[in-house]
């Protein structure tokens, strides 16, 4: 090999090393904020970066709209995804990754629309994704996507499928960053939860958005998330990882309500999580507890959209658009039931190997 030709590998190598420090050190910028205090520059430097990605190395675009009209809402979700490595597996098609330098690499491209009365697959696509300092563009199923704007007023389009603009939302938290660090694993993100508008699928909609930016470097792992709206704004969340597929006792977890009347943050400190469904899948429920509060979260599922992946690790997710049909949050001093806070819209995810 000509002198010339080890010299870019070697600077190509360089650059990757620095890439992949520089994802750390945006991890452990992250890890210190944990919670709402994030600035509007750093949430958009992250969401709109594409990260150098060491082994086990992922990151990925998870964009969530919540319809707020009540019966079975309008809710959609698109998806970009990358991994370390070069091949994937995507609901059993083949794709491709690659770095095709200048912020431009191959990924995975996916989405959804539950239109109010079936749910619409958008496809799987090995797109193209190019990212800059204030736009995303790629494409799904022959559909452009473009991602532009800045907190909290961002632009989403794609194809003649959707055109969505958001602005600042109305919760008691509208966006979050979060890191975690256990060398040489850890994980980085941001969500912003800004109100949105516009058409899908040529109709008006209205609603919530949950605008979410994941790096980091781990294994896959299976895992239970939600959350869900509701009528006066208030919000039910929780995570928790798990030990398998079938498992009803989780680890490592959050459970949180933000009450929108009372202005207040209710944080369970350490709970036990307890998620059980029926056999089809179509009910949910959410038992948790700490030392001095207890809640119980009812979810029934209206639709269902089901992402396989496999390729340095497998994992399959599983959304679940849902409606609240029962809450009731016990404190020290008060009771909140769902006849509180009205009806509610959300999303259950179950993740699993």
């Amino acid at each position: 090999m000509k002198a010339a030709g080890i010299k870019r590998l070697a600077e190509a190598d360089l650059g990757k090393v620095r890439g992949v420090g520089q994802l750390y050190l945006r991890m452990r910028q992250l890890s210190k904020i944990n919670g709402p205090d994030v600035s509007r520059t750093l949430l958009d430097d992250v969401m709109y970066r594409s990260e150098t990605l060491p082994p086990l190395g992922k990151e990925y675009w998870w964009f969530l709209f919540f319809g707020r009209s009540g019966g079975k809402p309008v809710q959609l979700m698109l998806l970009i995804f990358k991994k370390y490595g070069k091949r994937m597996l995507f609901d059993g098609k083949p794709m491709s990754i690659k770095d095709l330098g200048s912020g431009k690499f191959r990924a995975v491209t996916a989405g959804w629309v539950y239109d109010g009365k079936k749910m619409r697959d958008l496809g799987d696509t090995n797109a193209v994704v190019k990212t800059t300092k204030k736009r995303i563009i790629s494409e799904i199923s022959g559909g452009r996507l473009e991602i532009s704007g800045a907190y909290p007023d961002y632009r989403i389009r794609l194809g003649k499928t959707l055109d969505l603009r958001t602005r600042k939302g109305r919760l008691i938290e509208d966006k979050d960053a979060y890191g975690i660090m256990v060398p040489p694993f850890g994980m980085g993100w941001v969500d912003a939860y800004p109100e949105v508008a516009g058409k899908v699928l040529g109709k008006i909609f209205r609603g919530t958005a949950h605008l979410q930016k994941v790096f980091g470097v781990s294994i896959f792992g299976p895992f239970h998330w939600g959350r869900v709206i509701f009528e006066d704004d208030s919000v039910a969340t929780f995570f928790s990882l798990k030990t398998g597929k079938g498992e009803l006792k989780n680890f490592c977890w959050y459970m949180i309500f933000y009450d929108k009347k009372r202005n207040e943050i209710i944080r369970f400190k350490r709970p036990s999580i307890r998620v059980s469904k029926t056999g089809d899948g179509r009910l949910w429920t959410v038992d948790s507890k700490d030392k001095d509060k207890t809640m119980r979260l009812v979810l029934r599922s209206y639709a269902k959209r089901e992402f396989r992946m496999k390729g340095g690790g497998s994992q399959v997710y599983v959304e679940y658009a849902v409606l609240p049909q029962d809450l009731r949050l016990k404190t020290v001093d008060r009771t909140i039931t769902l006849k509180d806070l009205g009806k509610g819209v959300g999303t259950l995810e179950d993740a699993y190997w």
